[in-house]
């Protein structure tokens, strides 16, 4: 893997995600998903997830960045935050009302999954591009299984 495609950019994964996360939660994103669906998720439940969330893309930026082999990883943050971006807009637009988080989706998120895709998806075989970005779809599916089934998130 060509060093170049990744660099100190990658850190601004985390740090959208965390102003995404802050937008959510000062806008009160899961009363708005209980509002929708009917199923409630608690403010420290919703901190929690997100939480060990945030820990993780931020293991995955230390080791794209330790070793430039692994920038596929940076395709998988790409696409889950590209899912969720569209997510958002899909929810405001279906329920003709703001989804708390879409702004920081679409300021923060669209750019950066744009310029993630463009830097690093030429130096990845199709293959491994393809099972990274299943793999992030597999993440944002994982996310949606667990607030769907708030029961089995831990209460802080």
């Amino acid at each position: 893997m060509n060093r170049s495609a990744t660099g100190s950019w990658v850190w601004l994964f985390p740090l959208a995600y965390g102003l995404h996360i802050a937008e959510e939660y000062a806008f009160h994103f899961p009363a708005y998903v209980a509002n929708i669906s009917g199923r409630h998720i608690s403010n420290g439940q919703f901190l929690f997830l997100n939480a060990v969330f945030w820990f993780l893309m931020v293991a995955a930026v230390v080791v794209v960045l330790a070793r430039p082999s692994r920038a596929w990883l940076v395709i998988t943050l790409a696409a889950v935050l590209g899912i969720n971006a569209a997510a958002h807009l899909l929810g405001s637009i279906v329920t003709s009302t703001y989804s708390p988080g879409t702004v920081t989706a679409t300021l923060l998120y669209v750019p950066l999954v744009v310029f993630a895709f463009r830097r690093v998806l030429p130096h990845v075989s199709r293959g491994l591009a393809m099972q990274a970005v299943a793999l992030g779809a597999a993440i944002h599916a994982g996310v949606f299984l667990l607030a769907a089934n708030p029961s089995i998130i831990p209460t802080p």
